[in-house]
């Protein structure tokens, strides 16, 4: 009985990658300077390829009323830690594309 009682004190809390991701993501996006990055280079528009099928990438759908005066923390996005993300405006019939943060991370990087 002891032995089993000392074996869960000593032991640890197991960690997933996943959650390393996740924790780097929730980090990363709790800084300040980071979203201001993100808002002005986290993501750009696509016109919607005509000769290839894009609707198994998409993430979801968009409605973006003025793109000048877009704000990319007030829409309904998720960023993603090693993968791009493509939503589709559907007001403007084109493609938003979030950049990973791993790729801004290394933008970020390259511009300091």
């Amino acid at each position: 009985m002891v032995f089993l009682y000392s074996n869960s004190f000593f032991s640890q809390k197991v960690t997933f990658p996943s959650d390393l991701k996740n924790q780097e993501l929730e980090d990363f996006l709790s800084m300040k300077k980071n979203l201001n990055y993100l808002n002005k280079n986290g993501y750009y528009f696509l016109d919607i390829p005509k000769e290839k099928s894009f609707s198994n990438r998409l993430a979801g759908e968009i409605l973006i009323s003025d793109t000048s005066k877009l704000d990319i923390n007030q829409i309904d996005v998720e960023f993603l830690m090693n993968d791009y993300q493509y939503y589709l405006v559907t007001n403007w019939n084109t493609l938003i594309v979030l950049k990973s943060i791993d790729h801004l991370k290394k933008e970020m990087n390259s511009v300091e």
